[in-house]
């Protein structure tokens, strides 16, 4: 346990042992808050140059509403309500959807979706009480497109677009922001980490070849994650509106799909990933 000071700002941060969510717990406590990094193993974050003072890692599964809650009870007995709540936890499977299992979509959706919305749903009447807070959700150029090997992850972080568009009417009068950040490829784990699909179809075995080529080309000259930390985090404490965009892909794509009539669009997707 850490103690902190009863005028320090708290800031839970979900997936926070590795990949984005590390950087963004290091990047806050670079900023003097007192970060919860939350993650199922309950691991402290992997970024360096961070300040173990003002890091407290802690074991959270969101996928289990239980968990969440006696993180959320351990929080308020202490008097550590966040003020800043950051969805990051979230997983993927690159395949193509014929290949990812039933079972391996409902994990993709039970995670990415519902493990936000029951996180939200826990820490929220803390918020609404004090009326302020910030609720922050990393999203993902997947949420505006929908890519080939997407398809369980595109419909995840699409349903998260319809969520927080909704919440942010509801919360505005409780001086509750919402924030979903859209980040395009960053240098991470996430896509080496990213489990097999359930089974190999021969008819696929040229796409999936060229789906990996890409995600692993797209990752590796990705955002580094420092650097998308702290334009997301300088973005939700300072910044305004419910939507940003980070990384030039996660912005000329979308746009590109706004302008280009819908048969050229999808045709230069395929060329794009070389199906």
């Amino acid at each position: 346990m850490i103690a902190t000071q009863a005028s320090t700002r708290v800031a839970l941060v979900t997936g926070g042992s590795s990949g984005l969510g590390a950087a963004i717990c290091a990047e806050l406590a670079k900023r003097q808050w007192h970060v919860v990094a939350a993650s199922r193993r309950g691991t402290p974050p992997t970024a360096a140059s961070v300040d173990a003072g003002m890091i407290e890692p802690a074991a959270l599964d969101v996928c289990h509403p239980e968990s969440i809650a006696d993180l959320a009870s351990h929080l308020a007995r202490r008097g550590q309500m966040p003020e800043l709540l950051v969805n990051g936890a979230g997983i993927n499977i690159h395949g193509v959807f014929e290949e990812v299992s039933a079972a391996q979509g409902r994990a993709i959706i039970d995670t990415n979706l519902h493990g936000v919305a029951d996180t939200i749903r826990a820490f929220l009447p803390a918020m609404r009480a004090r009326r302020r807070g910030t609720i922050l959700t990393i999203g993902s150029l997947a949420g505006l497109l929908a890519p080939p090997g997407e398809a369980y992850y595109a419909a995840s972080k699409h349903a998260l677009e319809g969520l927080h568009e909704a919440l942010q009417h509801e919360l505005q009068r409780f001086g509750i922001r919402v924030c979903l950040a859209e980040p395009g490829f960053i240098r991470t784990d996430l896509a080496r980490s990213a489990a097999e699909p359930a089974a190999q179809i021969a008819d696929y075995t040229p796409v999936r070849q060229s789906l990996r080529e890409h995600w692993t080309a797209s990752v590796a000259t990705g955002m580094p994650a420092e650097r998308a930390a702290r334009d997301i985090v300088q973005w939700a404490l300072g910044g305004r509106g419910l939507r940003r965009r980070f990384g030039a892909d996660a912005c000329w794509l979308p746009w590109l799909k706004a302008v280009l009539p819908q048969r050229a669009y999808a045709a230069g997707l395929r060329r794009r990933f070389r199906i």
